[in-house]
């Protein structure tokens, strides 16, 4: 269940699906706001949850798992079905790139973190939206985020500090349980209010912004460390004197 694009897109034109998708469409909207001229993308299954008109330089690359689906609907497409070992871009090009449905689903998070630090910006940020470990959501069969690996906030931290990245902010979303239907919508907005006041580990999505590192950390292979140590290069100031010695 929820391997395909198509599966996705039906839960997300459900009105479970729908209160969902608002919940994480602002957590998206203040991410992309904060660089707006930036080249921005998007892996997993990102259609709900990103608008068109939030920047007009967006990909959404999709893991090849899934199948392609078109997007916006209006306008030239701005979609790619996308082996998420390789992805089809050069290194440090992107400024911000989020992760959704995506990290919990790939049969090695490892390779897909290395890419994401190799296509990122020196200053780039990167947005993991992953089920919490600790949320009612995680246990939902009838929801996407039940399904794959669900992250603690330490789990993740771990991860992405293992693959060249520092966590800078983290939070969760999405504090209606996931049995609420029908008139206990109507109040979701109460309860997501609440639970960000006096619950703040227990929301179904767990969120982390992260800051990439220019140089790869200890412990990974060599390989891993040639490819991030070459686009860290790129990155560094170059100085004076080697420019003018090349000049002369």
């Amino acid at each position: 269940m929820f391997e395909t694009a198509s599966q996705l897109q039906e839960y997300y034109r459900s009105r479970q699906g729908r209160h969902v998708a608002a919940r994480l469409r602002r957590t998206v909207s203040e991410f992309w706001s904060r660089a707006p001229n930036a080249c921005n993308a998007a892996i997993g299954y990102a259609h709900p949850v990103v608008r068109a008109e939030d920047s007009t330089r967006q990909i959404l690359m999709m893991p090849l798992r899934l199948g392609a689906q078109s997007w916006p609907a209006k306008g030239p497409a701005r979609t790619v079905l996308v082996n998420s070992r390789k992805l089809p871009l050069q290194n440090v090009q992107l400024d911000r790139l989020l992760l959704i449905h995506a990290l919990e689903f790939d049969s090695n998070p490892s390779r897909l973190l290395d890419e994401c630090w190799r296509v990122m910006d020196g200053a780039g940020r990167l947005l993991v939206m992953v089920p919490n470990r600790h949320g009612l959501w995680a246990r939902a069969e009838k929801a996407p985020f039940g399904h794959g690996r669900p992250y603690s906030r330490g789990q993740l931290r771990h991860l992405l500090q293992d693959h060249g990245f520092t966590p800078m902010a983290a939070h969760t979303v999405l504090f209606t349980p996931p049995a609420a239907i029908g008139l206990f919508l109507k109040f979701a907005p109460q309860m997501e209010r609440i639970g960000r006041n006096w619950s703040p580990r227990i929301g179904g999505v767990l969120v982390v912004e992260a800051a990439k590192n220019l140089y790869a950390p200890a412990g990974q292979t060599s390989r891993q460390r040639a490819v991030k140590q070459q686009a860290a290069r790129k990155l560094a100031p170059r100085p004076t004197g080697a420019i003018r010695e090349k000049a002369e």
